[in-house]
């Protein structure tokens, strides 16, 4: 079974954040060799990759197959049992560093995203939050958790935040740009949009969420007579 999941494999950054903490070299490289394979692994055949991480993991692989089992299970289709294991690598006494245990809640935060479940996801991104304010995507997470809950100007403040670190992210002008919408701030939602184009013109997502600023802002230019329906 092929993976169709893109956000599984960010595999340089997972293999540098392991390989980063290693305490006897030669182990670690081994280790960190097996858990890259691990994920490519994922791409190919999902029913093998998740078998092969459960026999590691019961041989004593620790973070790395524990998280090779929780990706294999999402790229399965089970979103909420591979968010929770990653929620619980991230507190167990093998879980590693603290960016490796805040990677691993944002990892966690997106998948409960998938599955629907924006209090669990709000609440995997604050813990991670706690362990380092300045990981981007746990702000983004936190933000579109806040959006799904309808706390827009609280999202708009984590994704003003993750702009200060990255001035030219997309995905965080992006849903900035709805939050603004979403409170009616349309000419604000427009200079946000335009800016996400900018920086990248090929995101989809972006381009629609374009056509629906400007359609609000046509509409709401019109007289009120006019744009009522009979």
């Amino acid at each position: 079974m092929k993976l169709s999941r893109t956000l599984l494999l960010s595999l340089p950054a997972i293999a540098i954040c392991f390989a980063s903490t290693a305490s006897a070299a030669d182990l670690t490289a081994e280790f960190d060799a097996k858990h890259k394979d691990c994920l490519e692994r994922i791409a190919v055949d999902n029913d093998l990759a998740y078998e092969e991480a459960m026999i590691w993991q019961d041989e004593g692989g620790g973070r790395r197959a524990k998280h090779c089992v929780a990706m294999a299970l999402y790229a399965l289709g089970h979103e909420d049992e591979a968010a929770s294991r990653l929620d619980a690598l991230a507190i167990a006494s093998d879980g590693g560093t603290k960016l490796m245990r805040a990677d691993f809640y944002a990892e966690a935060a997106n998948f409960w995203l998938v599955a629907g479940e924006a209090d669990r996801a709000y609440k995997s991104a604050s813990d991670g939050l706690k362990l380092r304010k300045d990981h981007v995507d746990l702000r983004i997470a936190r933000a579109r958790a806040y959006a799904i809950l309808g706390r827009y100007d609280y999202a708009e403040t984590d994704l003003t935040s993750v702009l200060v670190f990255t001035p030219d992210n997309a995905d965080a002008l992006r849903y900035r740009a709805d939050a603004k919408m979403k409170q009616g701030r349309l000419a604000e939602a427009k200079i946000d949009i335009e800016r996400a184009l900018r920086a990248d013109p090929t995101e989809v997502e972006t381009a629609l969420l374009r056509g629906q600023i400007n359609e609000a802002i046509r509409l709401d230019a019109l007289p009120k007579s006019s744009a009522e329906t009979p």
